[in-house]
C-alpha cells in the first residue's frame, strides 16, 4: 500500500474547485489500494474532505486571514512526509513558488503538481493540467524525466459523470440551471433569475438554482423562491448530474463545472469569475462547447436576456452544443492520472 498526501484548500474566497477535483483523484487512488491524506487549511474545505470520508490534516489554521508562509509550510509538510511515510505528494494550489516545490521534491519519492496557468517551469515528477487549455500553455519540462499529463483526457471530473446517456434535446427550453459554484460573492444566483422573470417569453421557465455550501445570500434566495413558484433551490446536492440532465439550458460560472455540464450535454452560457477561468471559457467557446458571456460584471440585463432568448429559440444550436460537449470529457481522467502516478513509482 502506498501513502499519498494531497495538498489542497477550499474556502469562500478561492472556491471549492481544487478540493473537488482532488477528491475525484483520491477516490481513484484509494480504489487502486493507496492510503490518501489531505493536507489543508480553511474550515470549509476541511469539512468537504470529511464528508467524503477522507482524513484532512490541518496545516496552519482552518481560517487564515493572511497569506500562508511558504517556507514554514514546506518545513511542516516535510515533517508530515516522515510521520506518515508519504510516498507521493500531490499539490493543487496556486500559492507555490520554485523554491517551495524544489524543497519538497527532495524529500518525497514523487512530487505531482496540478496546474491551470503555467507560472514557471515546475520542478516536479508529474505535471497535470486537465483543462482544454492544457495543450496551449507552452509548458516546458524542468527535467527530461518529468511526465506531463495535459488536456481534457486527464480532466479530474467526478465519477458520477461516467457513461451518461446521449442528450436528447427538447424542442423547447422549459427548465434552466443556474450555478455559480460553492459561493456566490456577486449575488448572481439572485440577479440572473430576476432578469429572466421579467421576460414574457420566459415567464413559465422553471429555474433550478444550485445553492453552494458557502453562499452568504441563502435567506434572500429563499425569499425569492417564496415569491415565485418557478424557482427551485437545490441545497446540499449529492448528485449534480441529476439536475444537469433534467435541465434544458444552463448559466454557469467558468471552471471545472463547465466540464460536468459538457459531460451531461447541457448547452451552457458561461461567465468568468476569476482570472484562471478566462482562457478556459474562451477556448471552450471557440470550439463550440459553451457560449462565453464574458466577465461576471458584464452580465447586465440585456446580455442575459438576449443570450438566453437566442439559445432558447435555436434548437439546432443547442443540439450541436450537446453533441460537442459530450465528446469533450469521458470522466476517466482521474483514473488515467492515478494510474500514471503509480506507474512512476513502479518503473
Amino acid at each position: 500500500m502506498l501513502n499519498i498526501a494531497i495538498r489542497a484548500d477550499g474556502s469562500p474566497d478561492i472556491g471549492m474547485g481544487h478540493i473537488m477535483r482532488c477528491l475525484s483523484l483520491a477516490e481513484e487512488l484509494e480504489r487502486i489500494g493507496c492510503s490518501v491524506y489531505f493536507l489543508s487549511n480553511f474550515a470549509a474545505g476541511i469539512r468537504e474532505i470529511g464528508k467524503a470520508g477522507l482524513k484532512a490534516i490541518e496545516l496552519q489554521g482552518s481560517d487564515l486571514d493572511s497569506s500562508i508562509d511558504l517556507k514554514s509550510e514546506a518545513d511542516l509538510i516535510i515533517k508530515l512526509i516522515g510521520t506518515y511515510e508519504i510516498d507521493v505528494l500531490i499539490i493543487d494550489t496556486y500559492n507555490v513558488d520554485f523554491e517551495y516545490l524544489s524543497k519538497l521534491k527532495k524529500n518525497v519519492k514523487k512530487l505531482v503538481y496540478i496546474d491551470d496557468i503555467n507560472k514557471f517551469s515546475y520542478p516536479v515528477d508529474v505535471l497535470v493540467n486537465g483543462n482544454i487549455t492544457g495543450e496551449y500553455l507552452n509548458y516546458h519540462k524542468y527535467s527530461e524525466n518529468e511526465m506531463m499529463l495535459l488536456g481534457p483526457q486527464y480532466n479530474l471530473i467526478r465519477g458520477e459523470f461516467k457513461n451518461l446517456p446521449a442528450r436528447s434535446t427538447n424542442k423547447e427550453v422549459k427548465s434552466m440551471m443556474i450555478t455559480t459554484g460553492g459561493s456566490d460573492p456577486y449575488n448572481l444566483s439572485i440577479r440572473i433569475p430576476e432578469v429572466l422573470l421579467k421576460v414574457d417569453e420566459l415567464k413559465d421557465l422553471k429555474v433550478n438554482i444550485v445553492v453552494g455550501n458557502m453562499f452568504s445570500n441563502k435567506d434572500r434566495l429563499h425569499e425569492m423562491r417564496k415569491k415565485n413558484e418557478n424557482i427551485i433551490l437545490h441545497e446540499n446536492v449529492r448528485h449534480m448530474s441529476e439536475i444537469m440532465l433534467s435541465s434544458d439550458l444552463a448559466i454557469s460560472s467558468g471552471g471545472s463545472t463547465l466540464y460536468e455540464l459538457c459531460a451531461c450535454g447541457l448547452p451552457t452560457l458561461a461567465f468568468i469569475m476569476a482570472d484562471n477561468q478566462e482562457f478556459i471559457a474562451e477556448k471552450m467557446s471557440e470550439f463550440g462547447y459553451v457560449k462565453n458571456l464574458g466577465w461576471y460584471n458584464e452580465l447586465d440585463e440585456k446580455v442575459i436576456k438576449d443570450n438566453v432568448k437566442l439559445i432558447s429559440e435555436d434548437c439546432r444550436l443547442r443540439k450541436e452544443m450537446a453533441i460537442r460537449g459530450q465528446t469533450l470529457v469521458d470522466a476517466q481522467g482521474a483514473k488515467r492520472v492515478a494510474t500514471s502516478i503509480i506507474g512512476q513509482l513502479v518503473k
